[in-house]
């Protein structure tokens, strides 16, 4: 469960990517907390390179960087457990699966206690803590640990991952607006998904509406080398961006 911090430093996040810039003294009274705790939280969330702080006021940073895990995973939790419940509908029994570290996975990892015999996959330290609670046989994909997504990558993730029959694998995305398929702000990430589009025998991406106006700057697949994409309910703007993608569920909210 997230802590009381985390998720006020969630909602001070929020409020300055919805107002891009704001004044200290307004996000106090907004929040209803002491400056001392505020300078705290701005502290914190600047030296993750959400924010920048400035003379009496923050602002949000405007380069790509990957919000800590923690961050995401209190961001549209509703949606995302949909979205993941979905998704997890089309594993069957038997299966290996591979479940990477996105946060709009993670909501959704209590149904798979509800399938038989299944081999879960993941470089995610939080997924497989998840996973061997449920009592699942789960298979930890080592190798150098990401801190802001709790994740492994680099050669010995690779590596381990070429030597797993994998059937069935969901990834998340970082956004993809103004690209021609699905991005991620860590290099690191765009080498691991790449691996993981070539081992897999079904790619089952998972996205929030939020993806589709985010952009970030590494290209790890084409639309259409996704075999499903499960999502919300898109307008017509959206289908078409992902037209090209075989399968789409799109999920009506709320749960």
């Amino acid at each position: 469960m997230p802590t009381k911090k985390e998720r006020r430093q969630q909602e001070i996040y929020q409020l300055l990517t919805e107002h891009d810039k704001m004044k200290t003294s307004e996000l106090a009274k907004i929040m209803k907390v002491s400056t001392e705790t505020l300078r705290t939280d701005l502290e914190e969330l600047e030296k993750n390179k959400l924010i920048v702080r400035e003379h009496g006021s923050a602002r949000v940073f405007r380069g790509y960087v990957e919000p800590p895990v923690t961050l995401r995973n209190l961001e549209n939790q509703e949606e995302k457990q949909k979205l993941a419940f979905n998704a997890f509908k089309l594993i069957k029994n038997g299966e290996v699966v591979f479940i990477d570290s996105a946060s709009t996975l993670s909501p959704g990892l209590s149904i798979l206690k509800k399938k038989e015999d299944l081999t879960i996959v993941t470089n995610s330290l939080l997924a497989a803590n998840e996973c061997v609670a449920l009592n699942l046989n789960t298979l930890f994909v080592g190798g150098f640990i990401n801190p802001n997504g709790i994740s492994t990558y680099g050669l010995f993730a690779t590596e381990m991952i070429d030597n797993i029959q994998i059937d069935i694998a969901f990834v998340g995305t970082d956004g993809f607006k103004d690209s021609n398929g699905f991005t991620t702000v860590n290099a690191h990430e765009m080498s691991l998904k790449r691996h993981i589009l070539n081992k897999a025998k079904k790619i089952v991406l998972v996205c929030d509406h939020t993806k589709f106006e985010a952009r970030a700057p590494y290209s790890w697949c084409r639309f259409h080398e996704i075999d499903v994409l499960v999502t919300s309910t898109l307008n017509r703007r959206q289908r078409k961006m992902v037209e090209s993608i075989p399968t789409i569920i799109e999920c009506e909210l709320p749960i």
